[in-house]
């Protein structure tokens, strides 16, 4: 089915309480939402989340991007075509993973809803089965906020954390001495630095 039009909107959702780590302070969601509508109605929607700390993208240059292309996209008619495209646009998608990633998905549910299957099964893989486990992520540059959302994870069942490393030793030190105590569940701790060190030196420095 034809593809009749293909947008973008930034997605801007206000948190209950800044999130914090290395790189970035946030009060709300920075990502953008690509919709595709087909000639029955159909739409697709596809999210990117472009951080200019890692892969140099921000909204306005996935806008951009999308403009540059959008009428190539718009011509798309099967997976095959996405596929297609992708492979031979390899350098410019990793130029832009967070864009594609928005557009890539949108088509691909699109494509699922049109032929009622499952975007798993639309790329001939086996359906979903089996449980699955989940990691909380703590990131709050409150000790209180931290302490508040880790006994809410805790309570609903959590046992892997990622904690988002702030770079004053202290707090993050506090931090984890939130789990020396227990003994009660297995409980598994990453700490997620977002890009806090320059080297593999000064990494080793701080966590020795």
């Amino acid at each position: 089915m034809p593809i009749t039009r293909l947008s973008i909107e930034p997605l801007k959702i206000p948190f209950k309480q800044a999130f914090v780590h290395a790189s970035a302070v946030r009060a709300e969601t920075e990502s953008v939402l690509v919709t595709v509508t087909n000639a029955n109605r159909v739409e697709g929607v596809g999210e990117g989340c472009p951080r200019h700390y890692v892969t140099g993208e921000t909204v306005d240059s996935i806008e951009r991007f999308i403009d540059i292309h959008r009428e190539q996209w718009m011509a798309f008619a099967s997976v095959h075509d996405l596929k297609n495209w992708a492979s031979l646009h390899s350098s410019v998608i990793d130029q832009n993973p967070a864009a594609w990633c928005a557009v890539e998905t949108a088509f691909l549910d699109v494509f699922g809803k049109e032929a009622g299957v499952p975007i798993e099964g639309l790329l001939g893989y086996p359906p979903l089965s089996g449980l699955f486990q989940y990691s909380a992520v703590l990131g709050t540059d409150s000790s209180r906020s931290f302490k508040k959302q880790l006994e809410r994870y805790l309570a609903a069942g959590f046992t892997d954390f990622k904690v988002k490393v702030t770079g004053r030793l202290q707090d993050d030190c506090d931090k984890l001495e939130r789990w020396a105590s227990r003994e009660d569940s297995p409980i598994r701790v990453r700490l997620d630095a977002n890009n806090l060190w320059s080297d593999a030196q000064g990494a080793f420095s701080y966590l020795k």
